[in-house]
């Protein structure tokens, strides 16, 4: 079967998602998930149900069956990322989102990165990237899985947060 996203990142609040949702193996199936070294061993390590129960989240088998790629980046990824924004943007950066889109932006193929967190768009925005974000709805509609999602999962905040980081960009 062709997976119908072939070079997915995932930001740790996607994982934990598809987590809660009970989907992740589903996902596995139909993308290729590619994970940044922190969001795949520190970021992504719970979730919680409705109810507060806790349960662990281990990637690692993942991994080791070849299931989904982890990478890891260099200090020349990271300086090629940071060098295009101020202190407004880089205090938004979580470990994990900031490896992800360093290794978006440093890599010469043509990922795609999914978020629930604004600041991964806006840098999408910024450098005029738009068409490597795509939002968790926009995900599930393509492979079938519709599900209720809010705001932060959703096309439309995906869209908003790409357009504000596409206007810092003209400011800059």
């Amino acid at each position: 079967m062709t997976k119908k996203f072939r070079l997915l990142l995932l930001d740790a609040n996607i994982v934990i998602k598809l987590f809660q949702l009970g989907i992740w193996e589903q996902i596995l199936s139909h993308c290729d998930v590619h994970l940044s070294r922190t969001i795949a061993s520190r970021e992504s390590k719970f979730y919680c149900d409705e109810d507060g129960v806790q349960y662990d989240i281990d990637l690692t088998i993942y991994e080791q069956n070849n299931q989904i790629n982890v990478f890891d980046v260099s200090l020349s990824q990271d300086a090629e990322l940071t060098k295009h924004f101020d202190i407004t943007y880089l205090e938004r950066f979580d470990p994990g989102e900031r490896e992800a889109l360093a290794h978006l932006v440093t890599s010469k193929e043509q990922y795609v990165i999914c978020s629930a967190d604004s600041i991964v768009f806006k840098v999408l925005g910024y450098l005029s990237r738009a068409e490597q974000g795509i939002s968790l709805e926009e995900i599930l509609q393509r492979i079938g899985l519709r599900r209720d999602l809010t705001w932060q999962f959703s096309k439309n905040f995906r869209e908003k947060y790409t357009k504000e980081g596409f206007v810092d960009s003209l400011s800059r």
